[in-house]
């Protein structure tokens, strides 16, 4: 096939779609239909190539850069008759939802249930005579029923004889929208799909890179209205109300008010602001990774006084670093009598290993039933 991406519609035309003319090069034909995807695909409207992070699949016909198979490509039914075309499957996001668009159907584009009202308000208008040629988009359309979540749009039908060329329609932009090809219309017995140009803006599914958060002077921050004027700004508005938003930091420093042990310092983590303060604090920012898990592990205890077999996995220090986060039930062996254990009395603590303290064990060998929090490692 010989393509260099999913993108080879807009980029050149696609090495194999020699029903495509349209593209970015020099010369090319540029038509407003691209250029208001580029617009939609701004506030997030596009196909999203769910496969395009599969790196096992860059051959064959499931080749995951594959510009003209998958990703609601509209292609041409090759086998079938000349007013036919597929929609292959693939995900959309639209206004913020997301749909399953098209299937491996072929169907007819000169079929009425296509053509929703609100953007055809003349119904299905199409070339009904010698050279006669119109433009029709193939856009995503949820209002429709039955059409797997595809729309057409047909522009005005004109006599090409008299050296008018077709314009594309624009009813369609009422509305949010995505325009996953255009497809030129000539008149014949079938209807004529002379040319389809690949229209489709993607959305990558990840991974998506955040950068580490920093003061004009270099230190670790939050969100703020100003970053110390270097370059000179004029200041923010945080919080905003219905207005959260992701970044990354380094925690050193983020909540110093708590002291003690930080999380994950010095080294880059993922946080949120929600939409109440500025900072940390209730509403304000905080911090979502080392993503802390909690286990339970069983572990014997010897009569004297000594390390138990080590945890599958470190214990965190408490924010204010005094004590681990560690729980530990002691039970004798013979279950007579049970104990809560106490951190720096009954045991310590060292990296992944408990060690009992001869107050521990003054009732004797039995088990220890140990709850801690850790980072997953």
């Amino acid at each position: 096939m010989g393509t260099t991406g999913i993108t080879e519609g807009h980029e050149k035309t696609a090495t194999a779609a020699t029903w495509q003319a349209d593209g970015l090069r020099d010369t090319d034909v540029l038509s407003s239909a691209t250029l208001t995807n580029f617009v939609e695909r701004g506030i997030g409207n596009g196909v999203i190539p769910i496969g395009l992070t599969n790196y096992a699949t860059d051959s064959g016909g499931s080749d995951r850069n594959n510009p003209i198979v998958g990703n609601c490509v509209v292609r041409p039914n090759a086998s079938g008759s000349a007013n036919s075309i597929f929609v292959d499957a693939g995900v959309v996001c639209l206004d913020g939802m997301y749909y399953n668009v098209g299937s491996g159907t072929a169907f007819n584009f000169n079929t009425s249930g296509y053509y929703n009202g609100r953007f055809n308000s003349g119904g299905m208008v199409l070339p009904a005579g010698s050279n006669q040629e119109c433009w029709v988009l193939v856009i995503v359309d949820p209002e429709l029923n039955g059409t797997s979540n595809i729309g057409l749009v047909c522009g005005p039908v004109v006599d090409v004889s008299t050296g008018v060329y077709p314009q594309m329609p624009s009813s369609h932009l009422i509305k949010q929208s995505t325009v996953l090809a255009a497809m030129r219309i000539t008149f014949a017995s079938p209807l004529n799909v002379a040319a389809i140009e690949d229209k489709r803006m993607f959305i990558r599914g990840g991974p998506l890179p955040l950068t580490t958060l920093k003061t004009s002077n270099g230190q670790p921050t939050d969100p703020l209205n100003d970053y110390g004027n270097s370059p000179s700004l004029t200041a923010g508005t945080l919080p905003e109300v219905g207005l959260g938003l992701f970044y990354a930091r380094n925690p050193l420093g983020h909540n110093a008010g708590a002291g003690g042990n930080i999380h994950g310092a010095d080294q880059t983590h993922l946080f949120y602001q929600s939409d109440i303060a500025v900072g940390p604090g209730a509403g304000g920012s905080y911090q979502i990774t080392p993503v802390h898990r909690m286990d339970k592990e069983i572990k014997s205890v010897a009569a004297q006084a000594g390390a138990l077999a080590a945890l599958n996995y470190t214990p965190l220090l408490s924010t204010l670093g005094t004590i681990h986060i560690v729980s530990i039930q002691f039970s004798t062996a013979n279950g007579s009598a049970t104990t809560n254990w106490v951190q720096g009395i009954h045991y310590t603590v060292n990296a992944k290993v408990i060690t009992s303290t001869s107050v521990g064990v003054a009732a004797g060998a039995g088990s220890a039933e140990i709850t801690y929090t850790h980072s997953g490692y």
